[in-house]
This record gives C-alpha cells, structure tokens and sequence, in this order.
C-alpha cells in the first residue's frame, strides 16, 4: 500500500527522527504551522494513512492493528530504527500501540488528546457520529461531532477554521468515514504497562471527548510518564500550535539531552 509521505532534513542525520501522527480525519498539512520548528532538532516525518489527506482509502481495514502496522511498515521503508512521536487523538492512540507492540523503535511519545480503551461513555459519543454519518453523510458528522472535537474558545475566535475542516469533511467517501470511526471505537484496550520510553500526556483543557481525568488514568498506568494541561479542546495542537512550542518541544529536547548524556557515559559508570 503506497501512502503520501513528506520528510523534512532527511540528510541531517545527527537529528532524531521525529514521526507525526495525524489525528482521526486530518491529514499532514495539520501540522503545517508546527513543522518549521520542530524540523530545527529533528528529521520530521509525517504521512497521510488509512483515509486522510492524499492516503489510500480501501474498502476495509481502519482498525487500530492495521494502522499500526501500516505505520511500522512506513518506518521500516524509510529506514528509521528509532523515533520519537507526537501523535493526535487516535494517531496518538497508533503510537502509543506500535510502543506497547515494538519498544525498540520507539524513543519517546507526545500523545496528545487520546485513549488508551474505550469507556462506554466514548462509544456512545463515537456513535453518535457513525449514525449522523449514514443518515446525513460527511457534512452532518462533521456538525454532530463538533461540540466534541473544538474547545469553546476556538469556535468563538476562529470560526474561519471549523469552516475550513468542515468543508473538506463533505468531500469525503461515506464509507473511509464509517471505517475510521468503528476503528476509533473497537473493543481494544492498548497495554500501557508494556510502554517502558518516557511518554508525555498533553489534554487540552477545554476537550470533552477524552477529558483530562481519562489521562490521568493512563499517567498511572505508564512507566515514565508526565501529563501536561494544555490550551484548546480536543484538537488541542491544531487549534493552539503554540502548544508545541510551550510543551512539546521544551520535553522533547530535554529527552534528546538525557539520552545523549547517557549514550556519552562510560560503561563501568553505567554500572
């Protein structure tokens, strides 16, 4: 399967490699507005998957194992032996499960806005959106899930922007939309103990779809973990972009610093 990747400093190899992983309906241009400054300390890949942006759109397969797997399939084609990942509600979903599946090719996560299982709470909220969705298409799933997915502050400021998605939303094929969404809300739990790279949990603090109190959750299920209150609603990092900057990449070099510290001890101190 061919998926549209974009790669940023490709050459520069004394960068980590940086993967980002695209919300539910975004694609890679989401990040945009976040790519100039991240590309300054890494070698940035983002891709669109299964249904989004210029990716495949099959007639099955939107599950959280495939999407897995297609993601360890694109680093292993581009060559990447370890990563570190930011990922957005279910792309941080995807990053968190490739970390649960194979830790070696994970350096750290930024997992914003996401779950690890689904509550009945966010099967019925996801439901919501699968019946709009047959019953009035992409357009009016796109209006059911709003209240869910922008925080209140962006609706009122920059109501350009929720014309913006919601105007691409009506382009899409009704059946890439039922497949993302019974992929988001099936019966499987990722097994966060298994996670054992430093994780940093950011929650927009205007989100309703997987609220602050589900992250904290996971804060204590993980082995290295930090939660971070940050501003927006569920899209936190496509409504406020200087989230990135304020939180993200602030951990994120302070990860690549701890790691170069100990890549540069002797042995017999490591011991």
């Amino acid at each position: 399967m061919n998926f549209n990747v974009q790669i940023e400093n490709e050459g520069e190899v004394q960068k980590p490699w940086l993967v980002l992983v695209n919300g539910l309906f975004a694609s890679l241009e989401s990040w945009e507005k976040s790519v100039s400054s991240l590309s300054n300390h890494f070698r940035v890949l983002r891709y669109d998957g299964r249904g989004q942006g210029r990716g495949p759109r099959p007639l099955s397969g939107y599950g959280l194992d495939e999407l897995t797997a297609d993601l360890l399939s694109i680093l292993e084609e581009n060559r990447i032996e370890k990563a570190f990942f930011v990922g957005l509600s279910n792309g941080a979903r995807v990053a968190l499960n490739l970390a649960s599946l194979h830790p070696s090719k994970v350096s750290g996560i930024c997992a914003c806005d996401t779950y690890a299982s689904v509550s009945p709470l966010l099967k019925m909220k996801l439901s919501s959106w699968l019946e709009a969705n047959r019953v009035g298409g992409p357009s009016l799933r796109f209006d059911v899930a709003t209240p869910w997915i922008w925080g209140e502050t962006i609706v009122k400021e920059k109501p350009e922007l929720l014309a913006f998605y919601r105007e691409r939303a009506g382009l899409e094929k009704v059946h890439v939309i039922e497949g993302l969404i019974k992929g988001a809300m099936e019966d499987k739990t990722i097994d966060l103990t298994q996670i054992k790279c430093p994780v940093l949990l950011c929650v927009g603090r205007e989100d309703l779809l997987t609220p602050s109190f589900i992250h904290e959750q996971m804060c204590e299920q993980l082995f290295m973990a930090t939660l971070k209150i940050v501003k927006g609603g569920h899209a936190s990092l496509l409504e406020e972009p200087t989230n990135i900057e304020e939180f993200i990449l602030p951990w994120a070099k302070d990860q690549i610093a701890q790691n170069k510290l100990v890549d540069s001890e002797p042995i017999a101190e490591r011991i």
